[in-house]
């Protein structure tokens, strides 16, 4: 941008503000100063361009003037502007100092063309001098000189060093100052024009003053290029001379004014077009901006290439050959070419290519001008998909237009595939806000090997089967008909295909109204047709007929369910009168003529039942009705009827008759057997009803027995009574007992017994099978024979003969009921008959019960002894062991676990004794009300230390005052087995759960919850069978399978209930639920429970002297244990005995302070020797404690009721024992 500085009146200030935007696209930036204002010290402006004929307040000269005053603002050249041009005004302007005088009107180009004369351009072109100065202070004041205009130096110090650079350098000048050689000015001017590279330059002599003589001195060294010049006006002398040596090669003005505006035209190109330069092969030399910014390509990246590197691929190889061969024999080629960018985009240009030919017309270079037209191909193109769209709309919207309601789903995916195809559609889903079964076969992903898009028609409340990707399109419309909103169509694409077709939406919108009318008119047929589909399967189903008799032109017709039930196919028979009275019985024609003829004359109801004949022979039963229609003065004009067959009305009819009859003879006959017993009198009669219900001449009614080797026969109960001679009376008279039996079951009468099943013989086969009668025997002509079961037992037979048209499948249905009545006869009297045999059976069994249960009573008895009997050894032992404190930890570790095997034994033993008891029906409840806080407190006391053990948290909840009916010790015995199990089955570190809830007025409901693994389902049923554990005998849980089962028969005992709740992975709830508190008992007094420490034997005696015990017992592990167990309490001794006799003597002798007797001696039993202790002389008064094996409820209830003080039983618990002995000698 080159800076003007204009000076002027305000008239010369319009012009500039009219010529500033055209004076800044030429890349001037002019400014404004006034004549009559001072001119301002600023920043020098490039050129100072002085308004003549503005200068009337103030001289030329004086305005120059003032700008010399201000050296920085002198600097710039001084241009003089006027409208003519006087001797006058341009000698003053030049002796004032201005540099150049250009006349009116001032064009750009006058501008321009003077700015480079001056040295100035917009693009100052860099000029080169050599300086031949060997004097270093001189040479820098001449650089910075020089360096104001920018111009570059090349040092020399001598003359030799210059003529070297001019070998290697093209100076523009050479300045010559000072050196030291000896050599003239003159020669050395002479050798500049000598060397060839010099020869041209301009030389400038230069010293910091030359006079007029100097310089005339030096000018005459030469004719031309010789110049001289002060330092000061070097740098503005070197730019002069060598922007007119510029003009000067351009053969003078005009050549320059042609460059000037070629070089316009070629920025104005540069602006405009995509240019780019080849090389005869083709190589790309040059490229404009445009073409690097159109391409993508960076000018680094395009030089040296070929244009194929923006070949598109759209171009066929033909094409390119064409263009090659175009410009290769010089012609220009003209065309449009889709290129392809660096990042991929597709462009369109059309380019002119022109060849530069050489000497030989051959092309040496090519230029090529193009200007980018994609928008226009992507107008055209816009264009050509719209109407290709169009053109597809509108042929789907004329096949739909053209389809039938019966295959809409194939219609619309035909119609749609060519567009679908288009858009790259590959789903089309219709949702309609009322579908019906007209779209049924729409809604399926219909895709065949064509690839075709897949059509679903679906309603708005289903999931559609389309498909829809993350990166799908949806192109959809409103479905609407005549103001009515039917839905939406929606057509899924991988991209939006209509991004590029203009007003596509309206395309789609008119498609989508008229697939919306097309949808709507097909349910319009659709529901007709249905409509008419429906009246034609309800009159087939029905068979309905509906006729239209037109009495003018006697014109019939009639609709296709008349043919059929007439006997034809649907449409074989044609529509007329005759036809239709042809199809009439004949009995009834007349009948049915008369009607019409009544209705048409005299307007009486047309209503009639008549039969037809059918073409097979079949008789068929109609009824008619019918109505006439007459004009205005009473003529008939037409009939209009229905037909009906109703033929299975009427036999339903019938059949529902003859049904009640045989219901009410079941009823009547089973109710007489009930109330009056008579099996044979019921029989009769049951026989005599059924001959005359089917309308059989006679039959009989027989039970099937067997023989001892299971060979069935019958025994008759009940016969018709046809005599044909003396033979048969007495026959008859042993109907119903033994002597009136057939055996040998293999004529047709027996075939039903042999193979089970029914026996019809019609009137075709009566006379071969039936062939030996007795003499003056009725014939046979048709025979019916039907077993009789009960269950899968053949019971009974009961046969038919001489039906007049015969026993077909409809009757012996119709007779299944009679079957089963008779079967249930004969069941009955049997059970009749084997009551008393019953009786006596059921007798003998009860008694073989009670002696089983005695059995098992003993047995049990005696079990319990012999296991308890070694129990106590180990259990006793086991227990001295623990309290050893010389074990170290693996002997404490097995004397656990003895312990805990002992005592689980212990446990089983125990509970089977006491379902054992439940089951004989001894086991004594004492009920009570009990607090269920209280209760529950005892029960956690023998838990909580195995549930700490494993982590298991126990929280009551719920328990309030709320009390229950039970039996204390039971009861804390069905809540122990449930919290042992609780904890048992539990996670570590999981919970229990214990509350009590009400349930209803009259329940209490004991609820323990755990967060075990939970139980199947399908198995809780299991968990309450004796010893079943539901697989948890395979794990490290020990139990005995009994403790559910008889806590179940426990609670049950006391008027309760048990159930379960539970799920896999959280856990169970058991439940006791037991009645609420009885408020009229005598037991109504809470347990005292004393929840402190058992009493031991270690405290303080009033008397020092050491208690005797007597243990009498036969085996020597026990008095070895019972010794152990002594010696350990400093306070008794013990003396034992082994046999009764022994212990007698010693109880006598000793007098002992205690007696431990075991019941079972050897010798003598147990409850004998305490009757002889207490009979003694001097009597003894020690307590007689029974420690015994004998665990049997029963045992220890005779114990203590024999005399006992109390009663130990086997395993020995050694701390029972010891609160014991100090119970009566503490």
């Amino acid at each position: 941008m080159i800076d003007i500085r204009i000076v002027g009146n305000r008239e010369t200030e319009s012009w500039l503000k009219r010529q500033q935007e055209t004076l800044l696209s030429s890349d001037f930036n002019c400014r404004f100063s006034s004549m009559a204002a001072p001119v301002e010290a600023t920043e020098p402006p490039n050129v100072w361009l002085i308004d003549a004929d503005g200068s009337e307040a103030l001289p030329l000269r004086e305005i120059i003037a003032e700008l010399h005053t201000n050296d920085g603002i002198a600097k710039a050249p001084i241009v003089v502007v006027g409208k003519s041009m006087t001797t006058q005004l341009a000698s003053e302007a030049m002796a004032a100092g201005a540099r150049r005088f250009l006349v009116k009107p001032l064009t750009s180009r006058m501008l321009a063309s003077t700015c480079q004369e001056l040295g100035i351009s917009h693009s100052p072109m860099p000029r080169t001098a050599l300086i031949l100065e060997d004097r270093q202070a001189t040479h820098e004041a001449i650089r910075e000189h020089l360096a104001t205009r920018s111009i570059e130096i090349l040092p020399a110090s001598s003359i030799q060093a210059a003529f070297d650079l001019l070998t290697q350098h093209d100076p523009d000048v050479i300045v010559v100052s000072h050196y030291s050689d000896l050599m003239s000015y003159r020669k050395l001017s002479a050798l500049l024009r000598f060397f060839p590279q010099s020869s041209g330059i301009p030389v400038f002599f230069t010293t910091d003053d030359i006079t007029d003589s100097e310089a005339r001195d030096l000018l005459s060294l030469t004719e031309t290029n010789t110049h001289c010049a002060t330092y000061a006006d070097l740098p503005r002398l070197i730019l002069e001379v060598t922007n007119q040596r510029v003009g000067r090669a351009t053969s003078g003005g005009r050549l320059y004014d042609i460059l000037y505006e070629r070089e316009q035209e070629h920025l104005a190109l540069n602006h405009h077009a995509i240019v780019s330069m080849a090389d005869s092969a083709g190589q790309i030399t040059e490229v404009n901006r445009n073409f690097c910014d159109t391409s993508q390509y960076s000018e680094t990246e395009l030089l040296g290439q070929n244009h194929r590197i923006l070949k598109s691929g759209y171009h066929s190889p033909d094409f390119y050959r064409d263009l090659w061969q175009t410009i290769s024999r010089g012609d220009v080629w003209k065309g449009e070419i889709c290129n392809r960018a660096k990042d991929g985009r597709y462009y369109w240009v059309s380019s002119t290519i022109v060849p530069f030919l050489d000497s030989r017309k051959r092309p040496y270079k090519y230029i090529a001008i193009r200007k980018d037209i994609t928008h226009v191909k992507t107008s055209e193109h816009r264009g050509e998909l719209y109407g290709q769209l169009a053109r597809l709309v509108s042929g789907a919207s004329a096949q739909v237009l053209s389809g039938d309601w019966a295959d809409v789903p194939e219609i619309l995916q035909s119609a749609l595939q060519p567009l679908c195809r288009f858009l790259g559609i590959y789903h089309v889903s219709i949702k309609l806000h009322q579908t019906d079964h007209l779209f049924a076969k729409g809604n399926r992903p219909a895709v065949d090997s064509s690839h075709n898009a897949s059509l679903s028609i679906t309603g708005f409340d289903t999931t559609g089967s389309e498909r829809q990707a993350d990166d799908c399109y949806k192109i959809e419309t409103t479905l609407r008909a005549d103001r009515t909103e039917l839905g939406s169509l929606e057509l899924l694409t991988r991209q939006n295909a209509l991004k590029d077709v203009p007003r596509a939406q309206g395309l789609i919108d008119i498609l989508g109204s008229v697939i919306s009318n097309s949808l709507a008119r097909w349910m319009s047929e659709f529901y007709q047709e249905r409509d008419r589909e429906r009246l034609r399967k309800a009159q087939s189903f029905a068979n309905i007929g509906t006729w239209e008799w037109n009495l003018e032109t006697n014109d019939l017709f009639w609709t296709g369910t008349i043919p059929v039930i007439f006997g034809y196919p649907e449409g074989d028979l044609e529509t007329s009168y005759e036809n239709f009275i042809t199809a009439v019985h004949p009995d009834d024609r007349a009948k049915v003529e008369a009607g019409i003829a009544a209705a048409i004359e005299h307007d009486e109801p047309y209503r009639i039942e008549h039969r037809v004949v059918w073409p097979d022979g079949t008789v068929r039963l109609l009824l008619e009705a019918g109505a006439v229609i007459r004009s205005d003065d009473g003529m008939a004009k037409q009939m209009l009827g229905i037909v009906q067959d109703v033929t299975q009305a009427h036999e339903a009819k019938q059949q529902l008759a003859l049904q009640t009859r045989l219901l009410n003879i079941l009823h009547d006959s089973l109710t007489a057997f009930i109330r009056e017993g008579k099996f044979r009198a019921t029989l009769d009669s049951m026989l005599e009803s059924l001959l005359e219900l089917t309308s059989s001449e006679f039959g009989f009614l027989a039970e099937v027995l067997h023989d001892g080797e299971k060979t069935p026969y019958l025994r008759v109960q009940s016969i018709s009574n046809i005599p044909w001679g003396p033979s048969s009376e007495e026959m008859y008279s042993r109907v119903g007992t033994d002597r009136f039996e057939l055996f040998g079951l293999d004529s047709v009468i027996g075939e039903s017994v042999r193979e089970g099943k029914v026996v019809s013989v019609d009137e075709t086969r009566s006379g071969e099978l039936f062939t030996g009668l007795p003499e003056g025997h009725p014939e046979i002509r048709t025979f019916l024979s039907v077993p009789v079961f009960i269950g899968s037992d053949l019971v009974g037979v009961f046969a038919l003969a001489n039906r007049d048209s015969g026993y077909d499948q409809s009757l012996i249905n119709f007779l299944r009921p009679f079957a089963a009545n008779y079967g249930v006869i004969i069941n009955s009297q049997r059970m009749i008959d084997m009551g008393e045999t019953n009786r006596m059976s059921l007798t003998h069994a009860k008694l073989q019960a009670d002696q089983a249960n005695r059995a098992k009573s003993e047995f049990l008895s005696s079990m319990s002894h012999e296991l308890r009997t070694p129990m106590n050894a180990i259990l006793g032992f086991g227990q001295l062991l623990e309290s050893d404190p010389e074990l170290n930890d693996d002997q404490q570790d097995s004397v656990n676990e003895i312990l805990s095997a002992s005592k689980h034994l212990l446990e089983l033993i125990n509970e089977v004794l006491d379902l054992a008891r439940i089951e004989s029906g001894k086991l004594e409840l004492s009920l009570e009300t009990i607090p269920v806080r209280a209760i529950t407190d005892e029960a956690l006391t023998f838990v909580r230390l195995s549930a700490e053990k494993r982590g298991i948290q126990i929280s009551i909840r719920n328990m309030g005052t709320l009390r229950v009916a039970a039996d204390w010790t039971r009861l804390k015995q069905a809540l122990l087995n449930l919290l042992s199990n609780a904890v048992k089955y539990n996670r570590v570190d999981g919970s229990i759960l214990i509350e009590a809830k009400p349930h209803g007025s009259a329940w209490v409901d004991i609820r323990v919850t755990d967060t075990g693994p939970g139980i199947p389902e399908s198995r809780i049923p299991e968990l309450f069978q004796p010893f079943n554990r539901l697989g948890a005998e395979l794990g490290h849980i020990e139990g005995t399978g009994i403790g559910l089962s008889l806590t179940r028969r426990l609670v049950e005992l006391m008027g309760g209930s048990i159930g379960v709740t539970s799920a896999i992975g959280e856990g169970s709830t058991f439940w006791i639920r037991l009645p609420v508190e009885r408020l009229h008992t005598s037991t109504n007094a809470e347990p005292s429970i004393d929840y402190g420490q058992s009493q031991t034997l270690s405290g303080e005696r009033t008397s020092n002297k050491k208690r005797s015990i007597l243990y009498i017992e036969d085996n020597p592990a026990n008095l070895k244990l019972v010794e152990r167990i002594v010696q350990r309490q400093r306070d008794f001794s013990l003396i034992s005995a082994i046999t009764a006799e022994e212990g007698l003597n010693l109880a006598r002798a000793c007098q002992p302070d205690l007696i431990l007797l075991d019941i079972n001696l050897p010798d003598l039993d147990g409850y004998v020797v305490l009757d002889k202790l207490k009979a003694q002389v001097p009597p003894n008064n020690a307590p007689v404690i029974a420690l015994t094996a004998n665990a049997m409820h029963s045992e220890v209830r005779r114990g203590k009721n024999a005399g006992f003080d109390d009663y130990l039983t086997k395993p020995i618990n050694i701390a029972e024992l010891t609160n014991t002995l100090g119970k009566y000698l503490g």
